[in-house]
Formats: C-alpha cells, structure tokens, sequence
C-alpha cells in the first residue's frame, strides 16, 4: 500500500544529522573564551537580563507566562494593555507536555473544548466560547482548512507560540467565527544559536525523530537561518489506525541594514494515517448493548484500502521595512497547495446491531457499514500590506495601523460512497468487502473559488499612564463560485475597548467585539455568511513581581448561521438559526523559581435561541457547562537535585449532551491525569510523559443524530534531546 512509500525514520534522521554537521560547522560568533575576564564576563550578565525583559510579541517565550502578543492587535503589545481574552501557550509548554497535535496543544486553555470528537484525526478540530468551530491563523494570516477530507495537520513542533484569542476577532484577523482564534506562529530564525536533535519512543508503537536549527550564516548576523524537520511512525490506540509524517521547514532571514527584514520560508509535509473513527451508535458506547460495551480499539474499516492525509508544499516571505521616524511596513506572502486523500468506512449507527448477513437482530454482534472515499486539491494564497506608525498628540500617544489583506482559494474535490458488508464489531474480521476502484472520471467534480479581500484602520491610544483605549474598523468582501450561482458578501466590523492599568499590574477592562465569515460551500451547497457579536468584562493582573499572570473574563456572544453536522458524515452540514453563550473564564500561569504553574476554569451557558423547536433552549452538543484544569511543574533544584522536574496535570470536563430534546442522552463528565518527570543534565534533556495516566476509558461526545466518539487512552511517550 502506499503506507510504504512514506519515508522511514531513518532516512529522515540521517537527513537530520547532515543538518546537524552543515549547522556546527557554520561561521557562528564565537563562544567567550575560559579565560576571558571576569569584568567581561560580569558585562555580558546585563544583556543577557535586558533581552529576556524584552520579549517579542513573536518570539520565544520563557517558561508558560507570556507578557507580549501581536494576536489582538497585528501590533507588539503588551498583553494587560489589550482589551480581549488571549491565552499565549509557549513551546516550553508543549515540549514539557510532549503535546502531539493541536487539540493536546490546547488542553489546558480556558474557553476552548480541544476534543470535540475525541481521537479523530481527521482534522484539528476545536471549539472555543460555547461550540462556534475555531478558526486558525498562521502568522496573523487566516489558514483556512485545506480541503474538505484528506487534512494536513499542524505540527506543534513547528511553532513558537501558539495564541488564542476568545471571541469575535474579525477586525484584525480577517473573516473569521465569533468563537475566536488561535493563531500558530511559525519559528523563524534567530540570532543566537540554538540547536536541538530529539528522539521519540513510545505507546502504540509510537517512533519520532525532530530537529530545530537555527542561528547566523555569517560573521555579522545579516543571515539568519532556521531548519525544523520532523518525521513519525506510529500506531494509534485503534487496531490498524497507524500514523506517519514527514515535516521541514527551512527558512532565511537577510537583514541588509538596521531598517530591512526580509525572511523567506517553505515548507513539506507529507501526513498518511488510517482512520481512528468509527461512529459507533449509542448502544455499546453511552448506553448498555445486549453483547456488553463496544471495544475502543475496533477498525470499522478495510485495512488493505483505509488511509487518510495528503501532501503539503508551501512557500512564502514576511518584509518589514522602517520608513522612518516611527514608522514601519509590514508585507506578507504565503501560498499553500495541498492534495489530500480518504478512503474510509463508517458504522451505520441508525440501523442498529445485525446479524452476519446484516439482518435486523437486537442482540446481534454486527454493524453495517458505509464506505466513502474522497480527493482534495486545494490551492490558497494569503496576503496582506501593513502601515504602522506610532505618535504623540498632546497627552496621548497613538499606535496607528492601517492595511489590507486578502486570500484566493481553489478547491477541487471528487467523492464515491456506498454500501459496505457488515462487520462484527466485538471480534471483526475483515477481506468481506470488495474494494472499491475509484476513477475521478466516474464522479463530477465540485469545484468552489473563493476571493476575499479587507481594508483594516485602527488606533491603539494611552492618555497619560492608566488609560488605554483600542478601537478598530474593517470592511470586508467575499466571493464564492461554485456548482451554484455565485455567492457575494460583504460586511463591516468593528472592535472597541477600553483597559485601566491600575496599580500593582491590575488592569481592568471592557471591549466589544465584532465578526464576519463566509461559510465554505460543502458538495455543492451554499451557505450564509456566520455572524457574530460579544459584550466582554474582565480584568487582569500582570505583576512586575512575581512572574505570575492571572486572567478573568466575563462575556455574552450571540451567533448566527452556525453549521451543524448533517445526517451522515457524508451528507452536507447544516446552518442553525441563533445561538447565545454566556460565560466566565478565569486562567493563570506562572513561571516562579521553582515552579512553572497553569491553571484554568471555563464557564459556558451555550444554548440555541432561535431555531428548531427540538433544539431551542438546550446546551449546545458536546459543550460542557464547567471545565478546568491544572498543570504544575516543580523543579527540584532547592532539595539537592538540580536538572530534575516533575509535574502532574488535572483536567475536568463537565458532563455534555447532543444538544437535541429528542434525543435525551448525557455523556458522563470525566476527570484525567497527565504526568511529566523530567531530567536536564548538561546539554542532554530526558522526560516521560503520560497522558491520561489512569488510562480511563471515557466517551468524548455524542452527536444528536445517534453517533459517539471515544476519548484518548493512555499514551506513555519517552524523549532524549541533545541541544547543543
């Protein structure tokens, strides 16, 4: 099968340890010699204190505890100085929770639901503020989802921070859901030398080599350059469900003088999976089945014919060039083209157990099953132009931000489906279905253009010390064709906020908040553009010390046009009439001598106020009502035993339901354990990670039409890196 011309590991980490030699033995400044001075020594300290003081709003973050963002605003703000809810989540973070995709990534956030359908891979799937689909940029650049089926993932390993803003962010973001966005910012070259190689073992069989490279090319620093390569072969908690990935990313930064940047970057990644879903029905799952409950490990497809993912190519540049005095251009430029693939199966939930003909038989072993099979190429280009420019007028001081961004799409798609044989889903066998052979020539393609484009002002204003007010206006376009007639819309939105930078870092805030996103035709069917609209309170409290940040946020959303899932997986979503969220998030994180802490709670009263008569007045499917977790990372430095840490993480999700009156099922809340022991010694780092350490078997969510999803099983993963 093609699971084979994937390529292994160990090609990868041979290529990786060229990168290795080609990057040691690169002109890099020189390390201070033993016998330098004590006197330069002492001075070097100094510089050393001053660039960690500085954080970029784009760059590394020490520890979990970020005080700089651009998310909100697209400019370098300090976080108590924006008037929105946002979570930065460091790479320290990931790497110390050996986070594997973006919905481990987010596990600990407060407003987002990170495992909505529970393992299934074939997507990043996440909701954030009461159910509305989150939408992803990256590097401030909408990153829309490349094909319908047949998804390449992002790679946590890829970025240096990844941030999330709650509610409505059209203004700056672009035409995005009202829930919010998390925007994945890329790693890009840096000027001092950093380099790490990694090596992953561990449950399902779970192999992953990693490197990240970077520093100058040159005596003076005008090149930089960074290199992150990753590849992964695994198995999942699924039987027959593997999972592969091939991923690099170079990049070069040329800085001519103190005034130009120009970075250019690309990108490969090649993903092939086998499919982790199942769609199991009610009975088996949430509620007793006659044969006891279903195993969490059954492949519901063919193993000779299922697979999942696609390639990736990408390329792209960011300029930044000072015109003067206080003023700057910003210019981006990114192209994607993906293809992607799915060859899949489905339980169908709706008919209940069968016999092994695919009878109707109550107390039967069997499921019929549906087959379907799709092809995705997608090719999208992002851009903007960004004006910049900060002054004084009188007693205020204004970051002003004027620019235009916009994106065009092509996608192409083809699908086949049908029925399959039925499969015994307690002990299954499988060769019984005739595997399909697929020719596009055999189906009509659904071919979808989108063209969007937005103009964006905005003007950040501190009056004196204590007060801070953003306000911002964005007008924007869309054009959809498709098999239908074309599609245009348009809308204006606006953001407007207010912070107090009271004393002792408290800083008290109320903003509200505006968006706007054309929804994506799915085989033909059109939509109406989702709408949104939020009224936020909240305060924060950013202290010079401790290094502690804490958050509270208190807010109501109101949507429109929201998608639901459709009859069958491969039927079309449908569009809800309104929905309304009210809520209150509280978070904190600290990076303290001992200690790296997170902490968050998450309240959501997310229900349908216009709609179907079934659906109005019920909490929202698969949003828990109450969520928290706590992470916590003590190092042992202070007891005698210095490079040791260990941390324990507790995470809650409240009990959920399908959203739907008519069918009165309640998924059970869960509570899971993720541990970390760690070990620093020198250049060398050793953890073992696990996640769901009590290796509970638990229901993620279930769907009003008669389906659920498992949630992930204990994954035990040990890592050895080398940083050098």
């Amino acid at each position: 099968m093609s699971r084979r011309l994937m390529p292994k590991p160990t090609l990868i980490a041979a290529a990786l340890l060229g990168c290795t030699t080609l990057a040691a033995a690169q002109g890099t400044p020189a390390a201070p010699d033993a016998a330098t001075s004590e006197p330069a020594t002492a001075a070097a300290l100094p510089e050393v204190k001053a660039r960690a003081a500085r954080e970029a709003a784009t760059g590394p973050v020490s520890g979990y505890r970020a005080i700089r963002s651009a998310t909100a605003t697209k400019t370098d703000t300090p976080l108590n100085e924006v008037p929105q809810s946002i979570s930065v989540i460091s790479a320290d973070q990931i790497t110390d929770q050996a986070s594997q995709n973006l919905q481990e990534v987010l596990r600990y956030t407060a407003g987002v639901r990170a495992d909505m359908y529970g393992v299934d891979n074939r997507g990043d799937w996440f909701t954030m503020r009461g159910g509305s689909e989150g939408s992803t940029l990256l590097d401030g650049l909408r990153l829309p989802l490349s094909g319908w089926w047949g998804v390449v993932r992002s790679e946590p390993y890829a970025f240096e921070r990844i941030e999330v803003l709650r509610g409505p962010a059209s203004v700056v973001a672009g035409q995005n859901g009202p829930g919010g966005v998390v925007n994945l910012v890329s790693k890009r070259p840096q000027a001092t030398p950093q380099r790490e190689v990694a090596v992953q073992l561990g449950s399902y069989d779970h192999k992953q080599v990693s490197a990240d490279l970077t520093g100058p090319l040159n005596e003076d620093g005008s090149l930089l350059y960074r290199v992150v390569a990753l590849a992964k072969d695994s198995g999942t908690q699924v039987n027959h469900a593997f999972d592969e990935r091939s991923f690099f990313a170079p990049s070069l930064s040329w800085k001519p003088n103190a005034d130009t940047t120009f970075t250019a970057f690309a990108e490969y990644q090649r993903d092939e999976s086998g499919n982790v879903n199942a769609f199991f029905p009610f009975k088996g799952t949430i509620e007793p089945a006659p044969n006891g409950p279903l195993p969490f490990d059954t492949f519901i497809g063919e193993p000779d014919w299922d697979t999942y993912g696609g390639t990736r190519t990408r390329a792209g540049y960011h300029f930044e060039h000072k015109l003067g005095g206080d003023w700057r251009l910003r210019h981006n430029l990114r192209h994607d083209r993906v293809d992607g693939k799915m060859r899949t199966m489905y339980a169908d939930w709706s008919a209940g157990f069968r016999d092994a003909n695919g009878n109707a038989d109550p107390n039967g072993t069997y499921l019929n099953r549906e087959w379907y099979a799709n092809d995705d190429e997608v090719r999208i280009t992002n851009a903007d132009l960004l004006l910049e420019g900060r002054l004084r007028l009188g007693s205020t001081q204004h970051t002003l931000l004027a620019g235009v961004d916009g994106m065009s799409q092509r996608a192409d798609q083809w699908s086949w489906g049908g029925a399959a044989t039925p499969l015994d889903v307690y002990n299954p066998v499988y060769g019984s279905f005739a595997l399909p052979v697929l020719s596009r020539d055999d189906v009509p393609v659904a071919r979808t253009r989108t063209r969007r484009v937005g103009v964006l002002v905005q003007d950040q204003v501190k009056f004196g010390e204590r007060w801070v007010l953003v306000a911002a206006l964005r007008h924007d376009k869309a054009r959809v064709e498709g098999d239908a007639a074309p599609q245009e819309d348009s809308a204006t939105t606006r953001n407007l906020g207010a912070v107090y930078l009271a004393e002792g870092g408290l800083s008290p805030y109320a903003s509200y908040s505006e968006s706007f996103e054309p929804v994506a035709p799915e085989q033909g069917t059109l939509y109406k553009p989702q709408r949104g609209r939020q009224f936020e309170v909240g305060i924060k409290w950013q202290p010079a010390s401790p290094r502690l940040t804490a958050s509270a946020a208190a807010y109501q959303l109101r949507e429109r046009n929201r998608k639901a899932p459709g009859a069958t997986p491969a039927d079309p979503s449908v569009q809800r009439g309104e929905v309304t969220v009210t809520g209150l998030e509280l978070e904190a994180a600290g990076h303290l001598p001992a200690w790296d802490l997170l902490a968050s709670y998450t309240y959501a009263n997310a229900r349908v106020t216009r709609g179907a008569d079934n659906e109005l007045d019920q909490q929202l499917y698969g949003i828990p009502r109450h969520s928290a977790a706590l992470w916590a990372l003590h190092r042992f430095g202070s007891l005698g035993l210095p490079g040791l840490r260990a941390g324990l993480g507790v995470r809650h999700i409240g009990k959920t339901g399908t959203g739907d009156a008519g069918v009165p099922v309640t998924v059970p809340a869960i509570t899971l354990l993720d541990a970390l022991i760690a070990y620093d010694r020198g250049d060398w780092r050793f953890a073992l990670n696990a996640n769901n350490l009590s290796d509970k078997t638990y229901i993620a969510a279930c769907l009003s039409r008669g389906d659920c999803w498992f949630g992930a099983k204990r994954k035990v993963i040990a890592t050895v890196a080398y940083r050098f």
